[in-house]
């Protein structure tokens, strides 16, 4: 009897691509999997740790869309999979996510900026985002959203109550939304949407629209959500989206699209138009002071995917990235037989003698474990969570107590350690029968530059997609936000969230729940959360990789913005924060920094305090975000489309269909990578890649 030997794949890199690939790729039997990650930890851009005070610490704000049909159902079956104790922390997914439905919106006026809570209406007709999802036409999405919009009036429509002017145009579009729903006939070959589009009603609701703009600042926020969504969904329909798909309006920039399609100019520059391009960071340079770019059918795929979520519009986290999303993962993957090898930094991948396959892939050990001991064991217990140490548990390695002398960031690609350990060299054919190449699109050029110089498409894709640093910054207040002048209280599952705030910093929400599964003092305890994080401006072509100083001075630079930052803007968020309104030394508009809580032996005064909080610049190749401008599309890969026999390719930079940097995408990628290599998932189950 003959038996097949398992078909051996190595997966490079440690972020979502990487464990989801992994995932999929082992719900098929038949597969050997080896995951090689530099560092410590997993989670890439999403990895978290603990800090001091066992503090949460990310790269920057996570929290899924109730559209990410994709990750959340796969997050569900981890869990079930996990089978944690009932009365275990986040014992199941129900405990991991919950949902909220208002965010902040502000509008800019001159320098200064109004607020608007946006309160999103429960979607009862899709209210389980932990299902399957069955969405696989535009005329389904449009229907999702269609309700949304009807519940969004429900809720809004009433206020202001006096304003009749308001409740007449509203009337109007509820009922050109109703017609819109209903179902008529095909004729003259038009589809029933575009019909319905085209009617006199619906054009009498989208003139009526700029007449109720002005009379208040809340009516004229609605009326621009109402003719924002209205544009995406006609310009969809005239475009014929539902059948020519999105990437065929992917090069006209958002801005252009949705003038074209008669979008009210007070529109365009809407907080609502605006929040997508902002949650992606979609800004040349990741210059958020000059004008953004993205490609129109990424946009409105996005948009009305977004708007078509499964019960609450977002699911925030009950603890930190690290402990909800990736270590769940790496403890399903590792029941699975997956293998990891930890402190294993990619190099370079070698093709063979004809260009056709990988023949090998070099990589540098930062550390070996030490003699005698199992395979390095990542994961620590904080307030019974497993969880993620800021560096390296230094017992567990030869090399321990070098690299906690000297501090090295096993992370940094400008790291001066050095383990003076022998290359591991990967071989087709003896490591790795396929190999999965899950960096991110920032680490191409410098460890896949064969690939690039041998290949056109990735030469061309890694020239159309450029990459951006970003910024991000956690506060911990004494006071709670409502002491401090924010209002209204959300109670405990709600929470302040934007992502059109001031910037550099304007992405922001504030995480109090996840104080109590820190472990601070029980004298020194925070009353608020505050997270920041934004794009960072970058003009410069960063040093090489031996200037050793360069990530010290990023940081530096990312602190003196927060604290400029808190000396601005922190007035509007929260106004009794304030030195002036605390009688505390400083500028009057600016943060008391005495209420960030500092637990050091010998805490200090004023801005310096700023060193007892979580700040991060987010640099290295692997940690860049990537974009979607104009007219790149058109240059991302399909996992399968490497033009090497033996190389699958996952990560956001590649083709999903969804095209926007975002974990959704990057598990639509690992997905689609699975289907590569084992034929599963089918295509047609990935909600957004179209098959057509």
């Amino acid at each position: 009897m003959t038996t097949t030997a398992p078909k051996r794949i190595a997966i490079l890199g440690g972020g979502i691509a990487a464990l989801s690939a992994a995932y999929e790729i082992t719900n098929t039997p038949g597969s050997d999997v080896t995951i090689h990650t530099l560092g410590w930890r997993l989670g890439g851009k999403c990895a978290s740790s603990r800090g001091p005070d066992g503090r949460i610490q990310e790269h920057g704000i996570h929290g899924f869309l109730g559209s990410y049909f994709n990750t959340m159902p796969m997050m569900a079956a981890v869990y079930a999979e996990l089978n944690r104790a009932p009365n275990t922390p986040l014992s199941t997914f129900d405990k991991a996510f919950f949902g909220i439905n208002t965010v902040q919106l502000y509008a800019r006026d001159g320098a200064n900026y109004n607020r608007f809570d946006l309160t999103f209406p429960f979607n009862r007709l899709f209210p389980d985002p932990a299902a399957p999802c069955k969405l696989e036409t535009v005329e389904e999405l449009v229907e999702r959203v269609i309700a949304m919009l009807e519940g969004l009036l429900a809720h809004h429509k009433d206020y202001p109550s006096h304003n009749f002017g308001f409740s007449v145009v509203v009337g109007h579009v509820e009922k050109a939304l109703a017609a819109l729903a209903h179902d008529v006939a095909d004729i003259g070959g038009k589809h029933p949407l575009l019909q319905r589009i085209e009617s006199a009603l619906w054009k009498e609701a989208r003139s009526l629209l700029r007449f109720a703009l002005g009379t208040d600042p809340h009516a004229t926020q609605i009326i621009t959500i109402i003719d924002w969504i209205f544009t995406l969904i006609e310009g969809a329909l005239v475009d014929d989206v539902i059948t020519k798909g999105f990437d065929y309006l992917d090069n006209d920039n958002w801005t252009n699209w949705l003038a074209r399609h008669g979008a009210l100019p007070e529109t365009i520059s809407s907080p609502m138009a605006i929040n997508t391009v902002n949650l992606a960071y979609q800004y040349p340079h990741g210059d958020t002071s000059k004008p953004s770019a993205m490609a129109a059918g990424c946009y409105v795929h996005w948009s009305l995917r977004a708007l078509g979520f499964c019960g609450y519009a977002i699911y925030t986290f009950a603890a930190g990235t690290g402990e909800t999303i990736i270590a769940p993962l790496y403890q399903v993957l590792l029941k699975r037989g997956v293998k990891f090898e930890f402190f294993s930094k990619v190099d370079n991948l070698a093709l063979n003698s004809d260009g056709t396959a990988v023949e090998s892939v070099a990589i540098t050990m930062q550390a070996s474990v030490k003699p005698g001991k199992p395979p390095y064991q990542p994961l620590f217990y904080v307030k019974d969570l497993p969880s993620w140490p800021a560096a390296p548990f230094y017992k567990q390695l030869v090399q321990g107590d070098a690299l906690s002398a000297g501090g090295y960031d096993l992370e940094s690609w400008w790291t001066a350690w050095d383990a003076e350990l022998p290359s591991k060299v990967l071989k087709a054919g003896e490591d790795f029968d396929t190999l999965v190449f899950a960096l991110s699109l920032g680490a191409v050029p410098f460890v896949a530059s064969e690939l690039v110089q041998r290949s056109s498409a990735w030469s061309s894709m890694v020239t159309a997609l450029p990459c951006v640093q970003t910024q991000s910054l956690q506060i911990w207040l004494s006071k709670s936000y409502t002491d401090l002048g924010w209002t209204p209280d959300f109670g405990p599952h709600g929470t302040p969230l934007t992502d059109t705030w001031r910037p550099p910093l304007g992405g922001q929400c504030e995480l109090r729940h996840l104080i109590p599964i820190e472990d601070w003092p029980a004298d020194n305890m925070p009353a608020s959360l505050w997270y920041f994080c934004d794009a960072m401006a970058e003009y410069d072509t960063p040093p090489p990789f031996v200037d050793h100083g360069y990530p010290a001075r990023m940081q530096a630079k990312v602190r003196q913005t927060a604290i400029e930052y808190l000396n601005t803007a922190i007035a509007g968020l929260m106004p009794l924060s304030t030195n002036g309104a605390r009688g505390g030394n400083g500028p009057a508009q600016a943060l008391d920094f005495d209420l960030l809580v500092d637990t050091r032996p010998q805490p200090v005064s004023g801005t310096a305090r700023i060193d007892s909080q979580f700040i991060r610049a987010n640099i290295d190749p692997t940690e860049r975000y990537v974009t979607s401008p104009p007219t790149s599309t058109q240059f991302r890969l399909r996992p399968w489309q490497t033009g090497f026999s033996n190389l699958i390719i996952a990560g956001d930079w590649t083709y999903t269909g969804l095209n926007v940097g975002s974990v959704e995408c990057t598990v639509m990628s690992g997905r689609l990578a699975s289907h590569a290599i084992t034929g599963f998932p089918a295509l047609k189950d990935i909600p957004g890649y179209p098959t057509s």
